[in-house]
């Protein structure tokens, strides 16, 4: 059955158009354990067709589990899961399953078995058609060629013609360049191999499609445009995430994994964030009052109890079973343990903390970027962005003085104490425990300082003996963070430290970077950390490297206007060409009426000109078009592909009479 009739079956039930909600997939009181331990339990929720949820909750609250319970790949062990019979699902998962043989091209293709089938059968025919001797079912060469034609008629109607297209268009999206669409995938990086995955999701036709941690591995410019095609996508999606940004820009709903319970708040990610906050504060007031009103009714049947007549202890008992009736509000999560960051001061005074002065590096003959030029006081606050391969990382090792650049300088203030947190986590030793590892940077500090410390960051207990090789990306990440802070550097040099941090995570880091009295340089692609945290860019892109006075929203903000305003002049200079265009055209309709030709006559140097003129307009189209902005709007790229096609018809007829001229 085909997406298109397969859609309206499944509509049909609810005798209505494609956008009536329709459930695809309801959970009934679910439960799910592993060994004894619940995950969750009396999950009642419900994915209609069309919804875009977010979904949020702490690394190990179940988010991964319950996609799985989606998917079937696992069983609900209390109440039930229901998927609709016709409803088809797709799994982005943050490891892909994917052969290392394949292509991204011949990967994605497994998405859609049916025009890979009749790409074969069509190749094998226009075999036989060439050589009909070899067909074994002895069919006539007109027989083979109306086979030939119903298959081409059939691949045409799947939408095949326009699969590698689209294939293509949506790699580049993400940004895996086109010279690596046919290399096979086990000679790309996991990230890389991740675009492919997420590729592969998001063309399959499918009515819900699950995405867990979609932008893991992009770039700004890749998550940027993931989304914009998530707002055109037709059918429904979870996305789990970390980026509260991407959160607000693609889901109207947020579902909340939290203590083995699932919640749904209608809007973005900072309208929930909102209602949640507010709802713990009154959540925390209403439990003071009641504990304070209950300490007052336990008082009173104290005091009646003393006093030890009958009536009184009646009435102490008759007290005790109304309270023991009262339903208790539940300690608010505000109240819970979480993680406590704050950075030790910088111990220099300096101004002066670092100096880069026209700086360039690239390896080989490959430039990365070159004429970096930026100054870095106190209390700066730095941001780096730019998509992947133009040199971030590379530029942040300069700094530090891991690597040496091949032009300019970097000059760091004689007493600035650098602090690195590295993207890897290379400094990280996998047989240390965490505390022997944090204990390293401190020798100076006791056994006792060390575990305080490390139960700043919920490392308590015996969990401070456990080696780095076993820990997750987020416990590793704050093995790196608590190392860090106990560096007391003047100058933090950041490279993606949001990685693998939940929310709750990112932002008591966030915070503490508030705090932060020092001097701040980050490279990170989390665009909600950037506005929170700097507000200054080093913008690397590849056709070079500029700074910018602001924040990753103003800086947003002012591309926008940039980009309004060359369209803005575009549109004036095409307005301007075709009044030209008529007003040349009215002058020859009068040169004609007043002085007719009295025979055919070409001026080869007026054809020559218009053919400069056509071939020069031809020129800005093709690049107009190549532009990913154009295709923004709809509207603009059909009218500058009808003005390229007429175009091209009008210099195939210009050259002809050039040559009937010269003839």
């Amino acid at each position: 059955m085909s997406p298109a009739s397969r859609r309206g079956k499944l509509c049909a039930a609810q005798t209505g158009p494609w956008d009536i909600r329709m459930i695809l997939v309801q959970f009934e009181k679910a439960g799910k354990h592993f060994g004894g331990v619940e995950v969750f339990s009396n999950v009642t929720w419900q994915i209609d067709s069309g919804q875009r949820i977010g979904m949020v909750g702490d690394n190990g609250a179940g988010k991964t589990t319950l996609f799985r319970l989606i998917t079937g790949e696992y069983s609900a062990d209390e109440g039930r899961v229901t998927r609709h019979s016709d409803a088809r699902i797709a799994l982005l998962d943050q490891i892909p399953d994917l052969r290392e043989d394949d292509t991204a091209v011949s990967a994605i293709a497994g998405s859609r078995p049916e025009i890979a089938q009749l790409e074969r059968q069509i190749e094998q025919l226009s075999h036989l058609i060439s050589e009909p001797d070899a067909d074994v079912e002895g069919r006539s060469v007109d027989q083979l060629l109306e086979r030939h034609s119903r298959l081409l008629e059939r691949y045409d109607h799947l939408g095949g013609y326009e699969f590698e297209a689209r294939v293509g268009r949506i790699l580049a999206g993400l940004g895996l360049p086109a010279d690596h669409h046919h290399i096979p995938l086990g000679q790309l990086s996991g990230g890389q191999r991740r675009r492919v995955a997420l590729a592969k999701a998001l063309l399959d036709d499918v009515d819900l499609l699950l995405l867990d941690e979609p932008t893991n591995h992009l770039d700004i410019a890749a998550i940027e445009w993931l989304q914009e095609f998530l707002r055109t996508w037709r059918g429904a999606y979870v996305a789990i995430s970390h980026d509260r940004a991407f959160l607000d820009a693609v889901c109207d709903r947020i579902v909340e994994v939290e203590d083995g319970d699932v919640r749904e708040w209608t809007g973005t990610y900072s309208e929930y964030s909102q209602l949640k906050e507010r709802e713990l504060e009154v959540q925390a007031r209403a439990y003071e009052q009641q504990q304070k009103e209950i300490r007052r009714q336990e008082e009173w049947i104290r005091w009646r109890m003393n006093q030890g007549t009958e009536k009184a202890v009646r009435m102490a008992k008759s007290r005790a079973r109304l309270l023991a009736k009262v339903e208790r509000i539940e300690r608010p999560s505000l109240q819970r343990p979480r993680p406590t960051l704050r950075f030790a001061q910088p111990r220099s005074g300096s101004q002066d903390v670092a100096i880069v002065e026209d700086l360039g590096m690239g390896f080989g003959e490959r430039r990365l970027f070159s004429g970096l030029n930026l100054v870095l006081n106190r209390q700066n606050r730095v941001g780096v962005v730019g998509p992947n391969g133009t040199g971030k990382t590379t530029f942040l090792r300069i700094l530090v003085g891991e690597m040496q650049p091949k032009e300019g300088r970097v000059r760091r203030g004689v007493s600035v104490r650098v602090g690195y947190y590295a993207q890897e986590r290379e400094d990280l030793e996998p047989s240390l425990s965490i505390l022997e590892q944090v204990g390293r940077g401190r020798p100076d500090l006791k056994m006792e300082e060390l575990r305080t410390f490390l139960g700043r960051f919920l490392f308590t207990g015996e969990m401070v003996h456990l080696p780095i090789e076993v820990l997750s990306g987020g416990e590793r990440s704050r093995v790196a963070l608590a190392m860090l802070i106990l560096s007391r550097p003047d100058l933090l040099v950041l490279d993606e430290p949001t990685n693998h941090l939940d929310i709750l995570s990112r932002e008591v880091f966030e915070d503490a970077l508030i705090d932060y009295q020092g001097t701040l340089i980050v490279s990170s692609h989390d665009r909600y950390f950037l506005d929170r945290t700097v507000e200054r860019l080093v913008v690397m892109e590849h056709e070079g490297v500029s700074v910018f006075p602001g924040n990753y929203s103003a800086w947003v903000a002012a591309r926008r206007e940039q980009e309004e305003a060359r369209r803005a002049a575009e549109e004036v200079d095409e307005a301007t060409r075709r009044a030209e265009g008529r007003e040349r055209q009215r002058r020859e309709r009068q040169d004609k009426k007043h002085n007719p030709p009295t025979a055919p006559r070409f001026d080869i140097a007026e054809i020559e000109e218009r053919i400069i003129e056509v071939e020069g307009r031809l020129a800005e189209l093709t690049d107009m078009l190549a532009a990913p902005s154009t295709y923004q709007s709809g509207e603009r790229a059909r009218d500058l592909t009808n003005e390229y096609n007429a175009l091209m018809d009008r210099l195939d007829k210009l050259y002809e009479e050039y040559e009937s001229a010269g003839s």
